[in-house]
Formats: C-alpha cells, sequence, structure tokens
C-alpha cells in the first residue's frame, strides 16, 4: 500500500526545528574520521591547524577530551572527535592495521619456516595451504578502504602471496617423487624472491599508512571571532553546499547511532556522486566541551 508523503506538520517537533533550521538549505565544511563523512556550518569554523605537538593534556571529563591548546590567546579545549562518539580515530585504526600488517608478515615467514621444517625433518605441515584460507587472505580478501593509494599497494600483494601459498603442495609433492634437492633449492629460491617481494609490499603498506596519518585541529567558534574549541579530525573534505531536499530525518538512524553520536548528529545529508555524511551541531560540541 502506498504511503502518503509525510508533511513537515507530521514529524516530531526536533526534526520540525531541523526542517526550518535549513530551508534554505547549507554551507558545510566536511570532514572524514575514520571512513565517515562529516559536516558542519561552515559559519561555525574559525580555522584549520596541523599544530598538534602544542596540546596540553588534562584530567579528562568530557569523554573525548584529550586537553588544551593555546590559540589567538585562549585557552581551548581539543576534543578528538571519534572517541566522543565512541569509536577508534583514524590513527588509532591506522596504528592497529600496522599492527596487523606487522604480524601477518611474521606469519608468512612462519608459513616458509614451517614448510622447510617439513620438508627436511617429515613435521606435518598444517598451515593453511589456500591463500584464501590463511588469517591474511582472509582479511585482505574483505578488506576496503577510501584510502585509493593504499588500495593499490595492497592490490600489489595478491600476485605473491598466491605464489608463496602455491609452493606447498608443489614442494611436497616434490619431495614424495624423491626430488627433494630440487624442492629445496627451489624454495630457497622464491624465499629470496617471491618471499622478499611480498614482505616488501608490507612495509610498503605500513609506510604509506604512517606517512598519510595526519590528524588536523578543526577550530570551532560561536561568535565567528574567538575559539570555542578545537576537533581533532582525521582529514578535512571541502566545503559543500547542501539543498534543503538533501536533509533527511535522522528518527530512525538515531536508533542505531551510539549515544555518543546522537547527542550531535542532526541530520542525514543525502549525496548523489558523493558519500553521504553527517550533519553535526556545533551547539551540541560546545556543550559538550563545557560540561
Amino acid at each position: 500500500m502506498n504511503m502518503p508523503a509525510m508533511q513537515a506538520t507530521d514529524l516530531p517537533d526536533s526534526n520540525n526545528q531541523m526542517m526550518e533550521q535549513y530551508a534554505n538549505g547549507l554551507r558545510a565544511f566536511t570532514f572524514w574520521v575514520s571512513d565517515t563523512l562529516y559536516a558542519i556550518d561552515i559559519s561555525r569554523v574559525l580555522t584549520i591547524s596541523q599544530e598538534m605537538g602544542n596540546i596540553q593534556t588534562l584530567p579528562a571529563k568530557a569523554k573525548g577530551l584529550v586537553g588544551m591548546v593555546e590559540f589567538q590567546g585562549n585557552a581551548v579545549p581539543v576534543l578528538d572527535f571519534a572517541n566522543m562518539l565512541g569509536f577508534d580515530s583514524g590513527v588509532e585504526n591506522s596504528n592497529e592495521l600496522i599492527q596487523l600488517l606487522y604480524d601477518k608478515e611474521k606469519d608468512h615467514i612462519d608459513w616458509i619456516e614451517a614448510l622447510e621444517d617439513s620438508l627436511v625433518n617429515g613435521t606435518p605441515f598444517v598451515k593453511a595451504k589456500d591463500p584464501h584460507k590463511c588469517a591474511f587472505g582472509q582479511w585482505y580478501d574483505h578488506f576496503k578502504t577510501r584510502d585509493e593509494t593504499l588500495m593499490e599497494v595492497l592490490c600489489e600483494f595478491d600476485k605473491p602471496h598466491k605464489q608463496i601459498h602455491a609452493l606447498a603442495d608443489k614442494l611436497l609433492d616434490m619431495k614424495k617423487d624423491n626430488q627433494l634437492d630440487h624442492a629445496l633449492k627451489l624454495l630457497s629460491y622464491e624465499r629470496n624472491i617471491t618471499l622478499k617481494r611480498l614482505l616488501k609490499r608490507f612495509e610498503q603498506a605500513r609506510t604509506h599508512l604512517k606517512e598519510s596519518t595526519r590528524q588536523v585541529l578543526l577550530y570551532v567558534t560561536e561568535d565567528g571571532i574567538t575559539p570555542t574549541v578545537a576537533l581533532r579530525i582525521d582529514d578535512i573534505n571541502d566545503v559543500i553546499d547542501f539543498k534543503p531536499e538533501q536533509f533527511k530525518v535522522m528518527d530512525r538512524i538515531n536508533s542505531i547511532l551510539t549515544d555518543e553520536a546522537s547527542e550531535l548528529v542532526v541530520a542525514y545529508l543525502k549525496q548523489a556522486e558523493n558519500a553521504d555524511c553527517l550533519l553535526v551541531e556545533a551547539s551540541n560540541l560546545v556543550n559538550i566541551a563545557r560540561a
């Protein structure tokens, strides 16, 4: 059955207020936190800065409060936006991914050593032979990120990773056929060529993550002159003009947001060709910083 279109008078008061507030649309500053795009009224953005070294730590009271910074003669509280919302920041996610790459690199060094031990000493080889079933392969097959450069680096893993795993059946069969010396020579060659190529890819991915993770401070203002709070965010995006029809009510979305996010996010902004984003109410940020 076709339902009638929802009119403004049918909406809860909070949604009516939101629709009235943005009846003429909004020019917004957009930024990334992890893989989610957020927007904030451009009139509430004072400036952005990459100066992170002078943040002074404080006994945290508000969730996500990491300290304060001196800016334009003012002591400005610094809030990590991701932590405010109850999840890890892009830096924390990158550090976790870097550690995963170290761990999976070691797994493949151990894999080669286990295969050699099986060939030389007859130890049963119990590691994954299928490149899609090792722990790295299972992660690799499903990992996605908006970081196009990282995805390009990861694509280079595919060939050497599959070549390494193809060695198990091949070399073990050679041993069964009394070709152990040949099998060990081939293993030595693949260790020096293919494994090194794979390890180089691990290092390239880690280097990219270390060099590309640069958080910035987004200074929010109430009066357009004085900085009120600084948000630590992962990456800036663009200034975007949103039309009224791009604003979507949040009733169904709020029910699945964290409690922290539901306090900050007031609208879902639909984009036809770019990532949709969540509108953050600057006044709520200020209230949290002052709590």
